[in-house]
């Protein structure tokens, strides 16, 4: 199994900057990121190499940092929603 961990990384006057966390989750590295100030981000560390998100990481980040894929989805259910409604009555 493979050492993983993340952490909140930012940028400052082009130095690549972060928290002195190993979190344990995209989560609880979001809370770090975002008290960083804008354009902050999350890392991965494996095996002591930095990598990309994942696709299912991004994804956490996206909607922890934004929430974006939530209201998203709650968009398109309450417009399902309404339609039904309209055909219905």
């Amino acid at each position: 199994m493979a050492d993983l961990y993340y952490f909140a990384a930012w940028t400052n006057s082009g130095c690549l900057c972060g928290c002195d966390h190993n979190h344990p989750t995209v989560l609880s590295a979001v809370v770090c990121a975002q008290s960083a100030g804008a354009g902050s981000y999350v890392v991965a560390v494996e095996d002591g190499q930095y990598r990309a998100l994942d696709t299912k990481e991004e994804r956490e980040f996206q909607v922890a940092m934004y929430g974006t894929g939530i209201l998203r989805g709650t968009l398109r259910a309450l417009r399902a929603l309404t339609l039904t409604q309209a055909i219905l009555n």
